[in-house]
């Protein structure tokens, strides 16, 4: 049967639909030019904070996985190695999910793994943009995982590793310890550092979840509501610290060395400056000290 012999009503719901699935197809089209220019943007900005290698104080390392991609890595190691194994800290940086480098902490790096005396991992986890959030929480699982079964190799303690993230990176510390549990890992500690902690859930955290410390910046927003969470976690039977520090501002640890200056053309001034570099290495100090104590 011809079209134009269909009865009036059914022509009507032919001409919808073919606009419908037109309209659909249109918005589907332009949604997906919509990300490819926002992962375009995304990756160019990303790419501003990535350092030559000859700038690059660690050492650039691949982690391979079975049937997977590889992650890429910094390594830091400590001036002097004694004949003990060293502890590891697994340096997270943030980014709003969808920005941010481990290149970005080098400075920082170099820098706890000397006066901590610990070897230091930044991960370039896959942003948020690229893959969902639990890919690059499965990321940074498998890189302990990795630096676990290697442990000899590296002359590490895998019963002395500790996630710290910043922010967003902080999220992904936190859920990556989660999975951690899953696989039969237990951490020595995590620390979450003015933490995005909207989606986490304390309910998912096993009774014997590792011990975790906040450090939460006074004049920050983010901050204040992680404390909901810290909250949350008491109420499952979980011990959390909290280190606040009243007049410390977002992302005051990291911002505050060299690279800080590179991640944003705006005005810093309210985030790098001596107050909050002072605060900033007060901090460490602070962390390096919960750390060792675990």
């Amino acid at each position: 049967m011809r079209f134009r012999e269909l009865p009036k009503k059914w022509k009507t719901k032919i001409i919808t639909l073919s606009f419908i699935s037109f309209l659909f197809f249109a918005l589907l089209v332009i949604f997906n030019m919509f990300l490819s220019s926002y992962r375009a943007e995304n990756e160019r900005q990303r790419a501003k904070l990535v350092k030559d290698n000859r700038e690059l104080i660690g050492e650039r390392i691949e982690i391979p996985r079975n049937g997977k991609v590889s992650i890429k890595a910094n390594l830091y190691v400590p001036d002097t190695i004694g004949d003990e194994p060293l502890p590891v800290v697994f340096n997270i940086h943030g980014g709003g999910f969808v920005g941010g480098d481990a290149d970005v902490l080098d400075t920082q790096s170099d820098r706890i793994a000397s006066e901590w005396n610990v070897v230091v991992v930044t991960i370039n986890y896959t942003k948020a943009d690229v893959k969902p959030v639990s890919y690059g929480c499965e990321e940074i699982r498998d890189v302990v995982l990795y630096f676990a079964d290697q442990a000899e190799t590296y002359g590490i303690d895998p019963s002395k590793f500790t996630l710290i993230g910043y922010s967003a990176g902080a999220y992904y510390a936190a859920d990556s310890t989660r999975l951690l549990q899953k696989s039969d890992f237990d951490m020595a500690s995590l620390v979450l550092c003015y933490p995005w902690t909207t989606g986490l859930n304390a309910d998912k955290l096993e009774k014997d979840f590792p011990p975790t410390l906040f450090v939460l910046s006074g004049q920050d927003p983010i901050s204040q509501k992680a404390k909901n969470y810290v909250k949350d976690m008491e109420s499952e039977g979980l011990k959390p610290e909290v280190i606040e520090y009243e007049n410390a501002v977002h992302s005051f640890i990291e911002s505050n060395n060299p690279e800080g200056m590179i991640e944003d053309s705006a005005d810093m001034s309210d985030v790098i400056n001596s107050e909050q570099e002072s605060l900033a290495r007060e901090a460490e100090a602070a962390i390096s000290e919960w750390i060792r104590l675990r």
